[in-house]
């Protein structure tokens, strides 16, 4: 259990994983039959599991074809020329009288820095992993990996950050991204070093980011096949946009959903904090989270379309350790705005279920 946010929200490592896997991009490159798995919570209970899964099954279709394979760049001293000439080498060596020369020429190979980085990835992954079945395929992989040239030395973040995945890398994109949300996901290992795991980030700001990208993650994920446009809109004050002051402020939704067929839109801003205050001996709305959600709503209206002047609302921010669920709506000059905390405490189901509240009618 960690205790993250402003109001002292507790939430179980299981659900920061499953914030984590609806913020990646993760589910956009999976097939579809893995997708709807996660998405319908059959992983619920083993989500490591699943991303692991996704992680082993991609590396060993890479391997029944073949690893990408990359240049790299050599010296050594050769009996023949290859590529350029290191004439100083050369002679300050006296490699000519021992019939060599020595050589800089770059080589294919399999030994990127994403091959090891995902190598080390399984097998700092295969200690967690629930089923044993699963974990030994993991390890298989990692060794089948170094059997065919990968280096067990996983690679440094600058050496990651050079090795640019392009348009026809989909497949080991793939592998990358699931990889990569394993190794957020904190998974401990034995290793040398002088910490045995990473510490979770303290930082409200990424926690906020975080569960506004999950949510909108999960809204796009789960209605965009059922009609639904998901995104985060930048709404305009004014109908031109050039007549818009200079001084006014971007508004930006966090989700913004949008029916075309049924006229309806959804505005959600999601708060990773509390979003109550105790005033008077009473419970109230903070009034900026209020005012902020309500200009989103009112600034559209009046411009001939019924979508805008009857978008509906919604406030959603988590529960703290202090405070019951909240449920709470209200009618404002033709806007439902609604009122709803979601305690991230609570098994992915609930948390879903009370995600998809935010569309009731």
């Amino acid at each position: 259990m960690k205790t993250l946010g402003e109001g002292a929200t507790h939430i179980p490592v299981r659900s920061l994983w499953f914030l984590l896997i609806y913020a990646s991009d993760l589910l956009a490159q999976l097939r579809t039959k893995e997708r709807e798995e996660i998405l319908a919570g059959e992983w619920d209970n083993k989500l490591i599991d699943a991303i692991a899964e996704v992680l082993v099954v991609e590396v060993e279709r890479r391997l029944c074809r073949q690893l990408t394979v990359q240049y790299r760049p050599r010296r050594a001293d050769l009996t023949r020329v290859r590529g350029r000439i290191d004439h100083l080498r050369t002679t300050t060596r006296r490699l000519s009288d021992q019939g060599r020369i020595a050589c800089c020429f770059d080589e294919l190979c399999v030994d990127s820095p994403r091959h090891r980085f995902i190598a080390h990835t399984l097998l700092s992954a295969a200690p967690k992993i629930i089923r044993p079945d699963l974990a030994q395929r993991c390890r298989a992989a990692a060794f089948r990996m170094h059997r065919l040239g990968v280096s067990a030395t996983p690679p440094s973040r600058a050496e990651l950050s050079t090795d640019r995945l392009g348009h026809h890398d989909i497949d080991d994109r793939r592998m990358c991204d699931a990889a990569l949300l394993l190794r957020d996901m904190a998974v401990p290992a034995h290793e040398a070093g002088p910490f045995d795991l990473p510490a979770l980030r303290d930082d409200v700001r990424a926690h906020r980011k975080l569960f506004e990208a999950a949510v909108r993650g999960f809204f796009r994920y789960t209605l965009s096949s059922l009609g639904w446009d998901v995104q985060a809109r930048i709404l305009q004050w004014t109908p031109s946009e050039h007549s818009k002051p200079p001084f006014m402020p971007v508004m930006k939704t966090d989700v913004t959903l949008d029916h075309p067929k049924i006229g309806r839109r959804v505005v959600i801003e999601a708060k990773f904090t509390d979003a109550l205050e105790d005033r008077d001996g009473k419970t109230t709305i903070a009034t900026g989270y209020l005012y902020q959600l309500y200009s989103y709503l009112a600034s559209q209206s009046g411009r001939g379309d019924h979508t805008l002047d009857t978008a509906d609302g919604v406030l959603l921010f988590v529960k703290t350790v202090d405070r019951d669920v909240f449920d709470g709506e209200v009618t404002i000059q033709g806007h439902r705005i609604s009122f709803l905390s979601v305690d991230l405490a609570g098994s992915p189901a609930e948390i879903r279920a009370r995600w998809m509240q935010c569309i009731q009618d």
